[in-house]
């Protein structure tokens, strides 16, 4: 079928040049998109895609029923600019035909349910520490808001990855297959030793494991075993936001930033690979200065 040895050897290519396994599922699944649109179209061949049918598919999306949204179009559109590249490079094409697409705008939307330093507190004291569970999420939570990564890194690490002396962590193959090198903050740090010293063996089963925070069951945590203990203990500390993991990254970048650390320094922290990324905590220091100009100021007082 047109284009399906294409995508495979572009999944190969993708493979090759480290991107991520998500990444490649990702864009094979956009792919499919553009795909079927071409063979409804009758387009059989490369020779035929030109700019104009680039440009079709792109306004194709803006019909869609249910309509996508914005972020979707972007989605779809920069694995056909990705191929092409790809193509153009490889001399199966004579030339790009996505080359001078232009990408739809992307919205960048404030994070949502920010917590405040007493929220944090509050589900920071829930587990209960004599506890071989309890000591393993305190740790969770606290490296959670001590750092700000992501679900999934957190979840990868390795117990050889944490040097507690020097209060340091190394994150591999991260967002972007990245590397780096975060702190882990005093009190993170003290907690990651409590349970490696009291808790994980006693959940440990299988010695072969090297992933430092594990399930009950003595197993690797699951992306949803990390939502469902934040839920739990939100729930518990009575919070009425909608608290993932994901927002104590967010809480994490707003407080660093609320106490005069520099955009630069929040970015190597969160892994960001454009400063664009953590600008985007610049502006919830300015929803924040509406709110209390509009609590405080006497003519909005008034």
């Amino acid at each position: 079928m047109f284009l399906t040895r294409e995508i495979a050897k572009f999944q190969h290519y993708m493979q090759a040049q480290n991107y991520s396994n998500r990444t490649v599922k990702d864009y094979r699944s956009q792919l499919g998109f553009f795909k079927r649109y071409l063979e409804s179209e009758g387009i059989k061949s490369l020779n035929e895609i030109d700019r104009e049918t680039i440009h079709k598919y792109q306004m194709s999306l803006l019909s869609c029923e249910p309509i996508i949204s914005l972020e979707t179009q972007y989605s779809r559109i920069v694995p056909v600019k990705s191929l092409f590249r790809y193509l153009t490079k490889t001399n199966q094409t004579l030339y790009d035909p996505a080359s001078d697409i232009e990408l739809p705008k992307r919205k960048r939307n404030l994070p949502r349910d920010i917590m405040t330093k007493k929220e944090v507190l509050r589900v920071l004291n829930k587990p209960d520490v004599d506890t071989p569970l309890g000591l393993r999420d305190k740790a969770i939570l606290e490296l959670l808001y001590s750092t700000g990564i992501r679900n999934q890194e957190l979840r990868e690490i390795n117990i050889y990855d944490v040097n507690i002396h020097d209060g340091l962590l190394r994150i591999e193959q991260g967002k972007g297959r990245k590397d780096r090198i975060v702190p882990l903050g005093d009190l993170a740090s003290n907690c990651i030793d409590e349970y490696l010293q009291h808790g994980r063996h006693k959940l440990l089963n299988d010695n072969k494991i090297n992933v430092l925070f594990i399930s009950k069951y003595g197993k690797k945590l699951g992306s949803n075993d990390l939502i469902w203990m934040v839920k739990k203990y939100c729930r518990e500390a009575k919070l009425k936001k909608h608290i993932t993991p994901h927002s104590f990254r967010h809480t994490c970048a707003t407080h660093l930033l609320k106490n005069k650390a520099s955009l630069r320094h929040i970015q190597q922290l969160l892994g960001h690979a454009s400063m664009e990324t953590t600008q985007i905590y610049t502006k919830i220091e300015v929803s924040d200065l509406k709110k209390e100009h509009k609590r405080c100021h006497p003519r909005e007082r008034d």
